[in-house]
């Protein structure tokens, strides 16, 4: 089995000196293929799952960058390298959780006798608890909605869901008469350990959402599964919200900061560095607990759709999603409440947050 979509890496064999010949980027591929032992059978949704879509760049970037090396030859510094090139402690710790896995997996098989990554470790990741205040509501949603991704967003908004569930969402998972998305267990981070299917209350603003994306679809002329599909009808990547996220902070769509060349082209900053997609969702269960005052349980559970506690989906087995939908209701009006409390918001951001891409 090849990477998936990755680029091509060597082909040739070289020998080691115990007689071994496996280099990095055949292990690889030999470790994506093991149905068995390999991390694409335990990954939720296989290899197109939301795991796979995480941790496959790190594969990837693995691969480019020690393809060549024979497994056996990988030495420790070569690893701390790799582990520690990302920013982000999280993004560090997903390239150590794939180079572990690859490494007991070559164990197993024979390719090395040790582990180089015995003397690796997890850094502590801090948690985090920002929400965004109501400009910077205002500033996001603006600049999204110059773009493709601005219905998208807005959803993310009302419902509360992850980035992923929305950009893989699909149209035959959602009744829009009865106003609910069913989301598979391989859609979601927690369809593993949940048993039992998600059921996702829409509000009118997201079922209204919904109908002006499909009829923007039809106009397209885009016919596809996928909700918010690319032109080309395929599912959004992961990343497609990354470059207007970058922009908006003021930095070049691949993350850079902005060139200091007086040539270069002048880019604003209208929102912080630490502002992320995820920090909606934290906004979302922040303003329904605190502003609409929705009960804590129906937000975690019903809401967010964190895994209940085995004995609560046995005695309770019905979700109240009527409760779930008043308060996102709710929320919709006092959403829309906060946009039009700065209508010129659009005037004020920078040209090339106003311009579709």
């Amino acid at each position: 089995m090849t990477i998936p979509n990755t680029s091509a890496g060597p082909s040739g064999r070289r020998l080691a000196s115990d007689g071994s010949a496996e280099t990095v980027h055949s292990a690889i591929a030999s470790w994506l293929g093991d149905a068995k032992r390999g991390p694409i059978g335990r990954w939720k949704g296989g290899a197109s799952g939301g795991a796979a879509r995480s941790f496959l760049p790190h594969v990837r970037r693995f691969d480019r960058e020690l393809g060549r090396k024979l497994v056996a030859e990988v030495t420790v510094r070569d690893l701390e390298a790799f582990v520690d090139t990302p920013a982000a402690p999280a993004t560090r710790n997903r390239a150590l959780t794939i180079v572990r896995t690859f490494f007991a997996w070559a164990r197993h098989s024979g390719l090395v006798k040790g582990d180089p990554t015995d003397g690796l470790t997890k850094e502590r990741e801090a948690i985090r608890t920002r929400v965004l205040t109501e400009d910077e509501i205002r500033i996001l949603l603006a600049g999204f909605d110059a773009t493709r991704y601005g219905r998208p967003v807005r959803f993310l908004f009302l419902t509360g869901l992850r980035r992923d569930e929305v950009l893989g969402l699909q149209w035959s998972w959602i009744d829009m008469g009865r106003g609910i998305v069913i989301l598979l267990p391989e859609a979601e981070k927690t369809g593993r350990t949940r048993e039992e299917l998600r059921r996702v209350a829409l509000s009118r603003q997201a079922v209204e959402l919904l109908a002006a994306q499909r009829s923007a679809l039809f106009a397209e002329g885009i016919r596809s599964e996928f909700v918010f599909a690319t032109t080309t009808g395929e599912r959004p990547h992961s990343d497609s919200l990354k470059p207007i996220l970058y922009g908006l902070r003021g930095r070049r769509s691949n993350g850079l900061p902005a060139s200091r060349d007086k040539r270069a082209k002048k880019r604003a900053r209208v929102l912080p560095d630490d502002v992320t997609i995820h920090d909606i969702r934290r906004t979302v269960a922040d303003a329904l607990l605190n502003r609409i005052g929705a009960a804590p349980w129906i937000v975690d559970h019903v809401i967010l759709g964190h895994a209940r506690p085995k004995l609560l989906r046995t005695y309770m087995p019905t979700l109240p999603l009527g409760e779930a939908r008043d308060a996102l209701q709710k929320w919709g009006d006092e959403l829309a409440a906060i946009l039009e409390r700065a209508p010129s918001l659009r005037r004020a951001l920078p040209e090339a947050h106003t311009l579709p891409l």
